[in-house]
């Protein structure tokens, strides 16, 4: 470019050096190194990292715009005159995946996290960001906070990499609710941070009151705190696996109980816990808030097996219709080798729990991620009479199972002998006459049909 040689590094530097001087250094020198002082230089901006640089279609422009891989895109003059403006940042945004997102209940806001360590608020009827703040890990978990927590909308519970939530309050929040044109000058202030967890938050909750705040982790607990002024911690519970979600039961619940999906597979539920009633003098572990449980296993394999006997039955069925529209007899018919049945396969290790909620009290669905499958699941402690009756009827499945597959067995070897019984026919027949076998008795019955053969 105008006899530079021009060079855009990840520290966000842009230098010219001069063409002519590199092209005629001398290469003949054992040293392998050429030391040069570039003619012009321009810092775009701190924190910015170039990877791509593409320069204006417009004819004789020096501007060029520059993509920045923290998150953003550049407008930037490079004539390097005195009267050269500074670059200018076009767009902002996320650099690399969305792990938070949650709109406000309030306004046209839209908050969001994601592991380049910034948590952003956006007004998605203006399409504009309205304010942006950094911090030294990466946001995984984010939420607004709702209506019955603070009138004004403006909290935002923030989850991070190293286990660290941390409560952002929206400045100003109700200048931004109005749809204006002038730019509204937004800020996220930090009103509290705690850290109770040892590993990413994967997710938080407020009970449907607005009273209790709930914190999962990968680290395999869930910890509650007090909602107020400044948040009290009131204690943690360790779950079978890493927590994947965290669902409180709606107000037409009779009972105030918070739903625990891990993604080991594990569903977990447990009462909201009171702080008056629990001690936690010695340890903030609250070994006892009661708690119902259970763990899921995928029956994808199961389904397909189903699904399989049911296609081989209506097959069997429309054949049944073609012989009898055809006049053919039943015992005619010949016996095809059967493939055995997909078997039943539980995956280890289990499928993760993707999203679930609460639908009735003590009962609630729950999906799994690539799995096009919602199953319904009931909390339901049965009498002893129920217990008997399930008893029975699992003994029932296994019985019926058991003769099935004897069924299966036995067509199985009843094909073989007449598949062998055809080769032989077929041998018999390539025979002399003099010396082949001539069948003289043929015997029916209902099953099968036996031939003797005379010589």
């Amino acid at each position: 470019e105008d006899g530079q040689l021009m060079t855009f590094g990840s520290d966000g530097m842009i230098r010219g050096w001069d063409f002519e001087t590199i092209d005629a250094a001398d290469s003949s020198s054992e040293n392998s190194k050429f030391e040069l002082e570039p003619i012009n230089e321009m810092a775009v901006g701190r924190h910015v990292c170039l990877f791509s640089i593409v320069k204006s279609s417009q004819a004789d422009s020096t501007v060029w715009f520059a993509q920045d891989s923290n998150g953003a895109i550049w407008k930037v003059d490079l004539s390097f005159t005195y009267t050269t403006p500074d670059p200018v940042c076009l767009f902002s945004f996320h650099a690399g995946p969305i792990n938070g997102l949650d709109v406000s209940k309030n306004s046209h806001l839209m908050a969001t996290t994601a592991s380049d360590r910034s948590v952003r608020v956006f007004d998605f009827l203006a399409k504009t960001e309205l304010t942006c703040s950094c911090f030294t890990q990466g946001g995984t978990a984010l939420h607004w906070a709702p209506p019955s927590v603070t009138q004004t909308g403006n909290l935002l519970v923030t989850g991070f990499e190293d286990g660290v939530v941390r409560l952002l309050e929206l400045y100003d929040p109700t200048g931004l609710q109005i749809v204006t044109r002038h730019k509204v000058e937004a800020q996220l202030r930090l009103k509290q941070a705690f850290k109770p967890h040892n590993a990413p938050i994967t997710t938080v909750a407020y009970e449907r009151n607005g009273t209790v705040l709930a914190t999962g982790s990968s680290d395999c607990t869930v910890f509650f705190f007090t909602v107020g002024e400044k948040y009290e911690p009131i204690g943690f519970i360790c779950v079978p696996g890493p927590v994947q979600l965290l669902e409180w039961s709606p107000p037409s619940h009779p009972e105030n109980n918070l739903l625990i999906l891990c993604r080991s597979g594990h569903v977990v539920e447990v009462p909201c816990p009171d702080p008056e009633a629990l001690e936690t003098a010695k340890s903030f572990q609250l070994l006892e808030l009661p708690r119902r449980s259970f763990r899921f296993k995928s029956i994808k394999s199961r389904i397909k097996r189903e699904e399989e006997i049911a296609r081989r039955q209506a097959l069997k069925e429309q054949r049944k219709k073609e012989r009898k529209e055809k006049e053919i007899p039943d015992d005619e018919e010949e016996e095809e080798e059967e493939e055995e049945l997909p078997r039943i396969y539980i995956p280890e290790p289990p499928s993760p729990l993707y999203w679930g909620f609460f639908s009735e009290p003590g009962q609630f669905w729950l999906s799994w991620p690539f799995v096009s499958l919602l199953v319904k699941s009931t909390f339901l402690i049965l009498p002893p009479s129920s217990i008997e009756t399930a008893k029975q009827k699992l003994e029932k499945d296994r019985q019926r199972r058991e003769a099935d597959e004897k069924i299966l067995a036995k067509r199985k070897r009843l094909a073989a002998l007449q598949s062998t019984f055809k080769i032989l026919l077929s041998d018999n027949l390539s025979l002399p006459e003099n010396i082949q076998l001539t069948p003289v008795v043929c015997t029916r019955t209902h099953t099968c049909t036996r031939r003797r053969w005379n010589s």
